[in-house]
């Protein structure tokens, strides 16, 4: 069936949509020509529809839960200017978490096996010896398969392969917009940093962020580009969140049908890229609705956050939840109750 034989459209998006249901190379052109259109418009609830359908379609109705922990934060020299941490801006503490702490949230997380990664978290000036250490800690008291992802600060050759001998599974890294301008980074630094993850063999998943109701349409786009093809396994498209006392924090927060928008043109954009290790069940490029995010900085509210992340993916209408070793677990009320999910 031809999506577009029964409605009324711009001859251009139909192309462009077309192409991008069918796993067919988009440009940056074509992006930014559908993001002229307003969110909750026709087409872009087309293009949300269907990227959504992408998506059941690439992870096969199976969602996923990634855990978040903060292990070391605190005011940064870095001084990102939309950042919560910036030592100008910020009256956070120093943390650094206990390593039983750490333990025990590992152990916790993974109890009913269905938390798929867990995510680790630093500042700026994070010491990355410190972080393999946390890493190893996570492997020895989480369930055997649970990949563990880093979110760290730029990293040399010798530091991606630290991590990675640590029994870091994956990463997160960002050359973000406004690299350069609104932070002390140069954007080249932030793109070697994802090259050297990249050959150290880790899964890799790149940032395109943040974004505001400030940020220019075309500077997403050119954003997300500059990442799509060095190698990649996937992506997060994420918003700015506003922080009062920051240089963005007055602007306020994109609606979340707008964010959608966006998401889901880079999801077809990206329709035709296949990752060098393509991993089942991973869903699209850009990472949709079946990853769920449960933060864990405290143990009740940290399993009241994934108990929230399964009801999510319950709503999203994915069927089956991915658990540690890969298999698949049907996600239905009955299994929400067996989690004390309901």
């Amino acid at each position: 069936m031809d999506f577009f034989d029964t409605m009324t459209i711009d001859p251009r998006v139909a192309e462009i949509l077309s192409r991008g249901w069918y796993r067919e190379r988009l440009t940056p052109e074509d992006c930014k020509y559908l993001l002229t259109f307003r969110d909750r418009s026709p087409v872009a609830n087309l293009s949300v529809s269907l990227a959504e359908r992408l998506n059941h379609q690439a992870c096969a109705d199976t969602g996923q839960i990634c855990a978040v922990i903060e292990t070391s934060t605190g005011p940064c020299p870095l001084n990102c200017g939309f950042c919560r941490f910036a030592e100008s801006t910020s009256s956070c503490r120093f943390f650094d978490i206990d390593d039983s702490v750490l333990a025990k949230f590992a152990n916790e997380i993974t109890g009913f096996s269905d938390v798929r990664s867990i995510r680790l978290e630093t500042t700026g000036d994070a010491d990355i010896g410190d972080l393999a250490r946390q890493v190893g800690i996570v492997r020895d008291n989480s369930k055997r398969g649970t990949r563990i992802i880093v979110d760290t600060k730029d990293l040399d050759e010798d530091g991606c392969r630290m991590l990675k001998d640590a029994g870091a599974f994956g990463a997160y890294h960002s050359c973000r917009i406004g690299e350069g301008k609104d932070t002390s980074i140069s954007p080249e630094r932030r793109l070697s940093t994802i090259r050297n993850l990249v050959d150290a063999g880790f899964w890799v998943t790149a940032g395109t962020e943040p974004f505001g109701v400030d940020t220019k349409p075309d500077d997403i786009v050119d954003a997300f580009f500059r990442t799509l093809d060095i190698g990649c396994h996937s992506c997060e498209v994420r918003p700015r969140i506003p922080v009062p006392g920051t240089r963005f924090g007055d602007f306020g927060e994109m609606s979340g049908s707008r964010v959608a928008q966006i998401r889901s043109v880079l999801t077809l954009a990206s329709s035709w890229y296949v990752p060098r290790i393509r991993i089942p069940m991973m869903g699209t490029y850009v990472m949709g609705r079946n990853v769920a995010f449960a933060h864990f900085n405290d143990l009740k509210e940290g399993k009241a956050q994934i108990e929230a992340a399964r009801r999510r993916l319950f709503n999203a209408g994915y069927r089956n939840i991915l658990r540690s070793d890969d298999a698949a677990t049907e996600l239905g009320l009955a299994y929400l109750r067996q989690t004390g999910s309901v």
